[in-house]
């Protein structure tokens, strides 16, 4: 989907300290062998500080960034991938209630590790379909510090990290536009992300331990040789997609500046998923994801706080937004720099600040 005159307007994150990779395998928390292949160093845990609260700080920072008052924003989407607090709660609803503290309506999008940038697009789509709309706020975050997931074992190649990032998109001005965005499924490889669990109870009610490992193996004895077909099947669709947003932005893929992606630790890793989609793996930022791990939904968005605020843009920069979640779900959005802002350490530099 094309879009026209909307805006970024501000970011905002919180990291929470890190654990060195190094002493968590000194402690046999992890393996040796998995952090000298997967490339870790340091991971961000929050401890007790939940995932909303760990949100409230990210959208703060984003709000008072963007320049809106409480009263220009007429949504506020949170994403997640993992549980949020109490069964039967909102935790958007909180987020809203210690940032904004107005009547404007809180959703929660649930999509893995997609979740971000399909409640950017739902965001997106809100604020274009009525004229009097103006400014949307879109969070994400998680906390992996509960009892039913072990960080470190979760998943084969990556350590789940916590931490937080916000958006706030604006018809206004900003210092970047949102040129197009757009989603594919590829729904024959929902088993991707169940495996052989059991659909009810669901998992967390009966104690299962979260393990993506698991779900890994189950959708290669279920498809058997088929299992295969996935990998090219994400590639393809993601390729597509891909052409499809740069097209509507105006640009090609040989215009990108940048690629913001789901966590990695290594290059080589990264580039085993980008370089299929016809992309580059030094246009990503493995080094900024060594000392953070995979934080979830949050990872592109901390992603492009990290770049503005480090200066690392300049104005023209096309960045591509890329993730990908249960489903299978993929999103692509193509970003436009238009200026750097007062608070990225080039903006403050060329501003005397």
């Amino acid at each position: 989907m094309r879009t026209e005159n909307v805006f970024l307007a501000g970011t905002g994150a919180y990291i929470p300290p890190r654990v060195s990779v190094a002493e968590a395998v000194r402690r046999g928390w992890y393996d040796r062998e998995r952090m000298e292949s997967c490339g870790w160093r340091n991971i961000a845990v929050a401890d007790g500080t939940s995932a909303p609260d760990m949100a409230v700080a990210a959208v703060r920072q984003a709000v008072d960034r963007s320049g809106l008052g409480r009263d220009d924003i007429d949504i506020l989407v949170h994403s997640c991938a993992y549980h949020q607090g109490p069964d039967g709660w909102s935790a958007p609803h909180y987020i809203l209630r210690s940032t904004l503290d107005t009547p404007v309506p809180a959703l929660t999008v649930e999509q893995g590790c997609n979740a971000f940038l399909a409640a950017l697009e739902m965001a997106t789509q809100y604020l274009l379909c009525a004229p009097s709309r103006t400014g949307a706020v879109v969070s994400s975050a998680d906390n992996f510090g509960a009892p039913s997931v072990d960080r470190w074992h979760a998943h084969r190649d990556a350590v789940l990290a916590d931490a937080a990032t916000a958006v706030v998109l604006s018809k206004r001005s900003g210092w970047a536009e949102l040129r197009s965005i757009d989603s594919v499924s590829l729904p024959r490889f929902e088993i991707l992300n169940r495996g052989h669990v059991p659909i009810f109870p669901p998992s967390v009610t009966a104690g299962r331990m979260l393990d993506m490992n698991e779900h890994l193996e189950a959708m290669v004895e279920e498809l058997g040789p088929r299992a295969s077909e996935i990998g090219q099947e994400y590639a393809a669709s993601s390729v597509k997609l891909i052409e499809q947003v740069t097209g509507e932005a105006g640009i090609t893929v040989a215009d990108l500046s940048k690629v913001l992606h789901l966590g990695a630790g290594t290059t080589d890793f990264l580039d085993s998923h980008l370089r299929p989609m016809g992309l580059d793996a030094s246009l990503g930022a493995v080094d900024f994801f060594r000392d953070v791990g995979h934080a979830g939904a949050a990872d592109v968005g901390l992603q492009l706080n990290h770049l503005v605020e480090d200066g690392q843009v300049s104005p023209g920069d096309h960045l591509l937004m890329l993730s990908a979640g249960p489903g299978l779900m993929v999103t692509a959005a193509v970003v436009t720099v238009r200026e750097l802002p007062a608070w990225s350490t080039e903006g403050a530099e060329g501003s005397g600040a």
